[in-house]
């Protein structure tokens, strides 16, 4: 007997199902019941939904010291619809790829537009790659209103990935549901996407994160007559990045 474990890497947070493997010497009701255990677990990791969705990629792409925006408009800038203030957003963010360019860096980033609801005030999220020389740059670059938020993002138990897509798709949800699967947000062009992993291993394996990452939800194992299967999701500890070490430059004799 064998079972699978099947893992959705988005960064540092990983979404994991092990769940028993039906198996040749089955009678047709035990494979019966092990492929309804099987499709149970798979359903776990689904990403149907945008807010799903968006969780992974911003798991792929953003981490701590990334930055995310609020970006709002004063009186004399306020755009009169969505699709203009759409307009300057793209604008600001064609600008900001241009400045970074200079600089040989990249720019990475998921925004949403909000406020286009009764009584509502357009504005916008950003999620973006931090650099380390962003904030004064970024308040030159909007030039529709002096309130811009910054903050550097920090994700632990108390605040996760789930929590920051949960923000940005509250929108939607509050004031009209989006179709399942529609995205309610905007990429930027060339993100990273979530890796799948699968690999059969033994029946007497059990589901657990490793020793220092943070479990954020487990179901299971449930339990039928003929089969299990368990689902975990949780975050991986930061990995320090490297810093380059300048290079110490000889005098010429």
């Amino acid at each position: 007997m064998s079972k699978t474990i099947k893992r959705v890497k988005s960064g540092r947070l990983v979404s994991a199902v092990l769940y028993s493997m039906p198996s040749p010497s089955d009678s047709p009701k035990v494979r019966q019941q092990k492929q309804k255990t099987s499709s149970l677990a798979r359903e776990k990791l689904n990403a149907r939904t945008s807010f799903q969705k968006l969780e992974r990629t911003l798991a792929a792409n953003f981490s701590d010291g990334d930055v995310y925006l609020t970006l709002t408009y004063d009186d004399k800038h306020l755009p009169d619809s969505r699709s203009k203030a759409v307009r300057r957003i793209r604008s600001f963010l064609s600008k900001l790829r241009a400045e970074r360019k200079k600089r040989k860096e990249t720019l990475k980033y998921i925004y949403v537009t909000e406020g286009n609801h009764p009584g509502g005030r357009l504005h916008h999220h950003v999620v973006l790659n931090g650099t380390g020389k962003d904030l004064q740059e970024i308040r030159r670059l909007w030039i529709y209103g002096e309130n811009v938020e910054i903050r550097r993002l920090k994700f632990h138990r108390d605040y996760t990935y789930e929590d920051l897509a949960s923000y940005l798709t509250k929108e939607p949800r509050d004031w009209g549901h989006p179709k399942v699967g529609e995205r309610t947000w905007t990429p930027s062009v060339g993100l990273a996407k979530p890796v799948v992993e699968t690999e059969t291993v033994s029946d007497y394996l059990t589901l657990t994160a490793p020793p220092e990452a943070i479990i954020l939800a487990k179901e299971g194992p449930v339990m039928t007559v003929f089969g299990e299967f368990t689902w975990i999701k949780y975050l991986l500890p930061e990995i320090p990045k490297k810093t380059k070490r300048a290079r110490r430059q000889r005098k010429k004799e």
